[in-house]
């Protein structure tokens, strides 16, 4: 699947916010717990939690991330419990249970093309085991992401959101603007058409891409945005979290006053 997307416009518009990532990123996660899974000292607890928000999460991503790497082969339960901390205390998605979501981390881990069920939660290992090649895949991503495709024009093909519970990001519905904006698509030639129970998805279809290959292709397009956006920056080149953590944190701020501010009805 070949994707097009003007690189120069989603990079331009990402840009303007960039260089205030650290006081946008306010994610503050509870890490307590990686005491007893052997990853933190009490001491190292202390003194990470006297950091911002933003210095924070890049010591967490080098250290949980490192725990990871170093059980995913020597340490199975120690393993599938720094994931259920990841998905659960970190990530704050509780409402599975542990051996639904261990199975699923399994099945997500071994697999090419990952299933898009709950990726929301799978992708946050997977972008803490492999940071260079994997981005969480969640509602604040993909509606950031989608924005900036939209209004930049910047292509034809957008990305489904999973499920959130932000409800400024529900009270405008992206995925509503997208059809809106693309309306000639589902603009059927009689009234009979609607019938068609699969009228939508097959409408859809031209404008959303398929949840089997959502996951590679947004971590495809965002390697070649983070390339472009941290250009010079080494670290930063080499870890897609940066520009994950940047439309993440923009998602129902800046985004929303974006949205707001152009989006026109005639």
């Amino acid at each position: 699947m070949t994707l097009k997307y003007d690189l120069d416009k989603i990079v331009k518009h990402l840009e303007r916010y960039k260089l205030d990532l650290p006081s946008l990123y306010t994610w503050n996660a509870k890490i307590d717990r990686l005491i007893e899974l052997e990853t933190l000292t009490e001491s190292e607890v202390k003194a990470i939690n006297e950091l911002t928000p933003y210095e924070k999460e890049l010591k967490l991503k080098k250290i949980v991330g490192q725990k990871l790497n170093e059980t995913l082969r020597s340490n199975k339960d120690l393993f599938n419990k720094l994931c259920l901390w990841v998905i659960k205390d970190w990530g704050g998605i509780k409402a599975a249970s542990d051996n639904d979501t261990i199975s699923l981390v399994k099945d997500f881990l071994n697999q090419e093309k990952p299933t898009f069920k709950r990726i929301a939660s799978l992708s946050k290992v997977g972008a803490y085991l492999f940071p260079e090649n994997n981005v969480i895949y969640d509602s604040r991503v993909a509606y950031s992401l989608n924005w900036i495709i939209l209004s930049e024009n910047a292509g034809q093909q957008y990305f489904p959101i999973p499920e959130g519970r932000n409800s400024k990001m529900s009270a405008f519905d992206l995925n509503v603007l997208i059809r809106l904006k693309n309306i000639v698509n589902y603009q059927p030639d009689s009234v009979e058409k609607l019938d068609n129970r699969l009228f939508i998805k097959n409408a859809d279809r031209k404008l959303f891409i398929d949840k089997k290959e959502a996951y590679s292709e947004l971590n495809n397009l965002i390697r070649k945005i983070n390339d472009r956006l941290w250009k010079g920056d080494y670290e930063k080149e080499q870890n897609l979290y940066y520009t994950e953590m940047l439309l993440f944190s923009i998602a129902d701020r800046e985004v929303f006053m974006d949205i707001t501010n152009k989006f026109k009805l005639n």
